[in-house]
């Protein structure tokens, strides 16, 4: 299958990148999920190629099938084989700004910046938008001015459902009719999904809805396997984390809450809140340790129990998951979403539950230490990512299989092959076109689709594409 490329342009969802800071963007949600995806994908086949909207290069998706849309500029070597001085000059050069306050970035689309992103020298198979409400623009944008017109899939981080959404004007409408122009689009939970198709009711007809309801399909964002410890922690300490943002629509004043009660009832525990900058009180602490991935995985090995709260978004919580890959236990809000992410947990209603759970976990070793196996039995055993991964790469096949193509006995079809068979180095698109006299309207998709299926022809993995013989 190699060097039968699918290419992919993948459009982002980025909300966490402010005066070019690198560290807050490789911590924003879009980028771990592409990581990830785009990860688990690699081990799965190697015939696919990506392009991705960033607004400056980031080290942690430098794979061999990436290539940023930043400048033209991109760096030949391993970002490892860089002295520090060197990859900030880098970092720094190749980079644009994009806005990221979420009512602002939802809005913003500028055509003539994307024009010159996709260049009319790159192919593209696919459309992979992570940003629903600028899916109309860019198809609009891809199908005018290349020589494409890609089918689009995604997945939505977000949507501006009622009860969630603090600004004046929300931007629902425009999530909804950007999910139009998917053919699928993945999204965190059932739960979630209920929540916006009853949304969605208040404005479109029955069988918008319908198609909506076709084309929002779950994917639980599951685990890398590589990251699931393989033992709990048995000697845990009586730390109780809230390992989520300490926001309203998390709930946390409310935790907050419950957790002052229980701290009349006994002082004999702390509260680990690592994304809260300051506490107010000396029993809940907030460190960071050295900021990396493994000193806050290790820490929540350390602790007791986590807590899940009730949430006004439905979503799926990776932070949940992150403690659980880690053997921790979790208590729960009693609630579809998170009955969809572990249902053998223990569930709350109300402060009483809560205090009744959390006394538990404290006092009774054993009984936290079972459920620790048994969290960590259940996320081998069901939140393993690869698995969805695998569904997602047959359903690009599928996706790509709905493609036009054209027959190998065409004329034109005819010239291309007898192009690409007589230059021995390979050729590139620019270079078909020259003498078919093919203008910029012409729509390359089908005859792209029919080199890719040709047993002689194949495309050479780098940006821009490079079609040659082989026997």
């Amino acid at each position: 299958m190699k060097n039968k490329l699918i290419r992919i342009l993948v459009y982002p969802n980025i909300t966490n990148w402010k005066n070019r800071n690198l560290e807050n963007l490789e911590q924003d949600s879009y980028i771990q999920v592409i990581r990830n995806q785009i990860k688990q994908l690699n081990d799965i086949r190697d015939d696919l190629f990506f392009y991705l909207v960033l607004p400056q290069i980031v080290p942690s998706l430098r794979f061999d099938n990436v290539t940023p849309l930043i400048t033209d500029i991109s760096p030949p070597k391993h970002f490892k084989d860089y002295s520090k001085k060197e990859l900030k000059e880098i970092l720094e050069n190749n980079s644009f700004d994009i806005p990221t306050y979420a009512p602002t970035m939802r809005s913003h689309f500028d055509v003539e910046f994307i024009r010159k992103l996709l260049s009319k020298k790159l192919d593209f198979d696919l459309v992979m938008s992570h940003l629903p409400e600028h899916t109309h623009a860019l198809k609009n944008t891809l199908y005018n001015v290349t020589h494409h017109t890609p089918l689009f899939f995604g997945y939505c981080h977000w949507f501006d459902v009622k009860g969630v959404v603090k600004t004046s004007k929300d931007s629902f409408i425009q999530n909804m009719t950007g999910l139009l122009e998917y053919d699928r689009c993945y999204m965190n939970t059932h739960s979630q999904k209920k929540l916006v198709l009853e949304q969605a009711r208040e404005t479109f007809n029955d069988t918008t809805i319908e198609k909506l309801d076709e084309i929002l399909v779950v994917q639980h964002l599951g685990v890398s396997e590589n990251d699931i410890t393989n033992d709990i922690n048995n000697k845990s300490e009586k730390i109780i984390v809230f390992n989520h943002r300490p926001d309203s629509y998390k709930h946390f004043n409310e935790f907050m809450s419950v957790m002052d009660k229980l701290r009349e009832q006994r002082q004999d525990f702390r509260v680990w809140v690592p994304l809260l900058s300051k506490s107010n009180r000396d029993w809940v602490f907030t460190d960071n340790g050295d900021g990396s991935k493994e000193w806050y995985y290790n820490k929540l090995k350390d602790c007791c129990v986590g807590f899940s709260p009730k949430q006004k978004y439905n979503g799926w919580s990776v932070a949940t998951t992150d403690g659980m890959m880690n053997g921790l236990p979790y208590i729960m809000f009693d609630d579809d979403y998170y009955r969809e992410l572990n249902d053998s947990s223990d569930f709350f209603k109300t402060d009483d539950d809560t205090l009744e759970l959390m006394n538990k976990y404290l006092d009774d070793t054993q009984y936290r230490n079972t459920k620790a196996i048994e969290t960590l039995d259940y996320i081998k055993n069901e939140l393993v990512y690869k698995e969805k991964m695998i569904v997602m790469s047959d359903y690009i096949d599928e996706l790509l299989a709905k493609s036009k193509t054209v027959s190998y006995d065409s004329e034109s079809m005819k010239k291309i092959i007898t192009a690409i068979k007589n230059s021995p180095t390979g050729i590139s698109k620019e270079d078909l076109f020259k003498p078919l006299k093919w203008g910029r309207g012409f729509k390359f998709s089908p005859y792209r689709r029919a080199l890719m299926t040709h047993p002689n022809i194949t495309d050479v993995g780098r940006k821009f594409p490079l079609y040659r013989w082989t026997d």
